[in-house]
């Protein structure tokens, strides 16, 4: 299994997961949901001392695409692949802009997917980078997702609650790029 395919099944292995409403059973797929943002994937960070600052009950689809590479390639591995800094203060921490911003500092963020890239994608109305998720397969005329904090209704849904696999027409002008991680 390469790098790419590394990351890709730890995402999938993750979709269902129902993000809760109290920091009670963070491990359990679906048991105590509800819409305060409380999930294991901020808790484990957390731990890590991975952001600027603690991150569980806050948005959380950036915070899962970070777990999801320290899950593959441990904390420095991943802050290596996706090129945030190593320590605070520089890390900014979770979100989606800080991510994009890494990834545009480091010249790797690209019009054309590939499969293990991390999708970036723009709302209008708050004028700014609202969601993230990663690439996991394409066809001709679709980018195929894994993405925390959405749901798995139609479109870019940016606060939606759990894990879910997603789709999007390769020219669905909310997606504003691809961030494509160091992987060896």
């Amino acid at each position: 299994m390469n790098e790419r395919e590394k990351v890709i099944a730890i995402a999938l292995r993750e979709v269902g997961y129902l993000e809760k409403e109290t920091n009670r059973e963070l491990d359990h797929r679906t048991r105590n949901a509800g819409d305060e943002n409380f999930t294991k994937y901020a808790r484990d960070l957390d731990a890590l001392k991975f952001y600027n600052g603690k991150k569980n009950g806050f948005a959380w689809c950036d915070v899962f695409v970070d777990w999801c590479f320290v899950a593959a390639f441990g904390e420095a591995g991943a802050l290596k692949r996706t090129f945030q800094p190593s320590f605070s203060p520089f890390n900014k921490g979770a979100g989606c802009k800080y991510s994009y911003g890494y990834y545009a500092g480091a010249k790797r963020i690209f019009s054309e997917p590939q499969v293990g890239d991390q999708i970036f994608f723009y709302n209008r109305e708050r004028n700014a980078i609202c969601h993230t998720g990663l690439v996991y397969a394409l066809d001709d005329g679709c980018v195929y997702t894994v993405e925390g904090n959405t749901s798995p209704e139609e479109g870019v849904v940016d606060n939606g609650g759990m894990v879910a696999k997603k789709s999007y027409s390769r020219d669905n002008p909310q997606i504003v790029g691809y961030g494509r991680p160091n992987y060896r």
